[in-house]
């Protein structure tokens, strides 16, 4: 599935379904589990095309540590996806408008993404 922006690139049938809705992140505080489980369930479908197979709790750290050591701009990603032909993932590639910071953590095993001016929709990644 190939991304129709001139800033992605993705690898497949050049079709994109354009559902016309975005959905923003909204914080955990605040929110239910209930509610915050149907957000991700509709952003995964929204993003994916179909639902998901599973849901999965994980543990892991939920805040960004006080102390960071800056790594860079994140220029782009590339990532592996199944969205729109569940079962066959493809790679896509991502270049960023507005940069956000990549910074890891004081040990160097956790990065994170600070900043930037990006959003997940259905189209893909925006921004």
């Amino acid at each position: 599935m190939n991304c129709p922006c001139s800033k992605c690139s993705g690898s497949g049938s050049g079709k994109t379904a354009h559902i016309g809705q975005t959905y923003d992140a909204v914080p955990i505080e605040g929110i239910s589990q209930g509610e915050a489980l149907y957000q991700a369930f509709t952003l995964y479908q929204a993003f994916n095309g179909f639902k998901p197979s599973r849901v999965e709790k994980i543990s892991h750290s939920r805040v960004i540590p006080p102390v960071v050591v800056e790594l860079g701009e994140l220029v782009g990603l590339i990532y592996r996806s199944d969205k729109g032909q569940p079962g066959q993932a493809l790679t896509y590639i991502h270049r960023m408008e507005n940069p956000p910071r990549l910074v890891s953590n004081i040990e160097g095993t956790q990065l994170y993404v600070v900043g930037g001016s990006y959003r997940v929709t259905p189209q893909g990644i925006e921004g």
